[in-house]
């Protein structure tokens, strides 16, 4: 009887411990965690007239209605290959902000948005990206070289955006045109939403920069 009683209190109190268990994770991430949630941002730049450089010359109306381009995913320098907003603070020092993220990878968004500025400019009868499965003219590498917010102690951060393209026919694999492409807006303020339109602008700057710089050549 005493053997029965004795089983019967270990069962309860295992049942006890798992039941806490199970509720554990609700406590922690349920209606009154104290953690904030972790906000998502796009960017929507619009084309902005470029500032430091001449347009190349206008190709003609032939090569317009063929030329084709591929915009590869662009390679990133270290710490911009995710989606965290990055930071550099003094010393060198690279940080993320702690409840923001890019709502894809950078180089995926930067791809998306390097594809839509090219259509605007109407120089290539068609923009894709590599995972279209045409055959295109053209091929468009790009390396994301800054992306960050940037702490000078000196109020908002800057937001440095900075982007090399290259271009080359795909026939030949030779590199036919490189340019970089980069721009540098202070924030208007120390906050979230201010940090995200300056990189709005910085990002359709250098964007116009690489468009109207980026062409089809004459064959």
């Amino acid at each position: 009887m005493m053997h029965s009683i004795a089983w019967l209190a270990s069962r309860v109190a295992r049942m006890a411990a798992a039941a806490a268990l199970m509720a554990l994770p609700a406590c922690v991430s349920g209606l009154n965690s104290k953690i904030p949630p972790q906000q998502r941002y796009v960017l929507q730049s619009a084309p902005a007239p470029a500032q430091s450089a001449e347009p190349s010359a206008e190709p003609s109306a032939a090569s317009l209605s063929t030329a084709s381009v591929q915009v590869l995913r662009p390679s990133a320098a270290p710490g911009l290959g995710q989606d965290g907003i990055a930071v550099m603070r003094t010393g060198q020092r690279l940080d993320f902000y702690t409840d923001a993220r890019w709502a894809s990878g950078a180089p995926a968004m930067m791809q998306a948005l390097v594809i839509d500025s090219l259509r605007h400019a109407g120089r290539f009868a068609a923009v894709e990206s590599d995972a279209e499965p045409f055959a295109s003219r053209y091929v468009l590498s790009l390396e994301l070289q800054h992306f960050e917010a940037v702490y000078d102690n000196a109020g908002p951060p800057i937001i440095r955006v900075a982007l090399v393209g290259t271009l080359g026919r795909r026939s030949e694999r030779v590199v036919l045109a490189s340019f970089a492409a980069h721009s540098e807006v202070r924030a208007d303020a120390d906050r979230m939403q201010a940090v995200i339109a300056a990189f709005d602008q910085a990002t359709a700057q250098t964007l116009a920069q690489l468009a109207a710089n980026i062409a089809p050549l004459a064959d």
